[in-house]
């Protein structure tokens, strides 16, 4: 295990220029981030903010670690890494905790993960880390990580350990590196009080025809990557995104609250209503912000979230969730108006 040494710090105008200095250097970073934006605005291709990342959170290393703390000199291991994609790397929507983030991010094996992914520990998961770097040999594969480690007390560079429960997640943003296909391992679900165990995947990043636990299998025929239909739809999903999580709400209320935040009209109160306020598309039509219909007569609606993923309050996970298109012979895609 790689350990980065601890700097010496003297206190008073030394210590003051440091936090200086820190602060021009993630400023300067922001800008160039602001610059690739405005470039994406006219048109150019969008660079992805992935390395600004790592390097703002190694000009962190050494920090003290503080339950709840989002910095500037103390963190949290969440906050950390919600602070840097958020402030760096311009992705306003990435949830506080761990948690959230392991829910919201795109699943990746540990053989695809790069600069600036996630990785988790436990699930639901504990403890988060920022992906410095990959190496793999003929002896296997090695990730180092920056996280905010209460254990080490402090903000450290180390290698990943290797548990039954670590898992990576790719940062959802525009010019991110495409996740290539791959089975995705099951994992345990909690039980609700009185149901039977069970087992269910972690969401995919983009389609495939594995077979999954309860013998249902994925939707074929869906775009690889999806792409909203309108700003409206691609607000409404980032709005979506900011209830994973969330136990009170309803299949409905989520579609209908999301819309309605994102800046769109007031939509039907029934499922009925809502199917009968749009138009049907066909599932190679599909795009972000689609509506996902189950059951006949309807009983079930969520999201496309694009890549073969919806985003709905499930009853089997009683939460809003980000999980796969099961393809049932009651599937159907409904477009809202913009």
């Amino acid at each position: 295990m790689t350990i980065a040494p601890r700097s010496r710090r003297r206190p008073g105008v030394a210590r003051h220029a440091g936090g200086l200095t820190r602060s021009v250097g993630v400023l300067v970073m922001c800008l160039s981030l602001a610059g690739v934006s405005l470039a994406a605005a006219h048109g150019r291709t969008v660079k992805d903010p992935a390395a600004a990342v790592v390097a703002a959170a190694k000009a962190h290393l050494h920090d003290s670690y503080a339950w709840g703390a989002t910095g500037p000199h103390s963190w949290d291991c969440s906050g950390l890494t919600s602070v840097m994609w958020r402030g760096v790397g311009g992705v306003k929507d990435i949830p506080r905790t761990s948690q959230q983030q392991q829910a919201w991010s795109v699943p990746i094996p540990a053989e695809q993960a790069l600069p600036g992914d996630l990785v988790f520990f436990g699930d639901p998961a504990t403890h988060v880390g920022l992906v410095e770097r990959r190496t793999s040999t003929g002896a296997g594969t090695t990730v180092t990580m920056i996280d905010a480690a209460s254990s080490r007390k402090g903000v450290v560079e180390r290698n990943v350990w290797w548990t039954e429960t670590v898992g990576f997640g790719r940062v959802p943003r525009a010019g991110m590196v495409a996740v290539q296909p791959w089975r995705a391992p099951t994992r345990p679900v909690p039980a609700r009080a009185g149901a039977p165990a069970h087992k269910d995947p972690s969401p995919p990043a983009i389609r495939t025809t594995a077979a999954v636990p309860w013998g249902r299998s994925l939707l074929t025929g869906l775009p690889v990557v999806g792409t909203a239909r309108s700003a409206l739809a691609a607000r409404a999903v980032l709005k979506a995104r900011d209830d994973v999580g969330n136990r009170t709400l309803t299949d409905v209320n989520l579609v209908r609250s999301s819309w309605h935040r994102a800046g769109g009209r007031l939509l039907p109160a029934t499922q009925a209503e809502l199917v009968a306020s749009g138009q049907r598309v066909a599932v190679r039509d599909a795009r972000v912000g689609d509506l996902i219909f189950y059951g006949a007569p309807m009983s079930h609606v969520g999201m496309y979230l694009g890549n073969g993923l919806i985003i709905d309050a499930s009853r089997s996970y009683g939460r809003v969730v980000i999980r796969p298109v099961w393809a049932t012979p009651s599937v159907s895609f409904l477009r809202l108006p913009a």
